[in-house]
């Protein structure tokens, strides 16, 4: 399994201080979330990115907190 997933057009404003940007994965992603669903067969491409988009945030958080511990400056 050979997963890629790509960062690009990515937009900060200041005003709002958002950052947005798309993101692009292959099918070995795809197919890696799909895998994690409950009724993958049944799944949309829009389910699909929806469950992405929450491993990301899980992503960040566990990586913000290190299991457990928030990191402190």
């Amino acid at each position: 399994m050979n997963i890629l997933i790509e960062v690009g057009e990515v937009e900060y404003s200041k005003l709002s201080r958002q950052l947005t940007f798309k993101v692009a994965c292959n099918m070995d992603a795809i197919l890696a979330t799909e895998d994690t669903m409950p009724q993958p067969d049944q799944a949309p491409m829009e389910e699909i990115a929806k469950e992405m988009g929450e491993k990301l945030t899980r992503a960040i958080l566990s990586d913000f907190y290190r299991g457990g511990m928030r990191i402190t400056k």
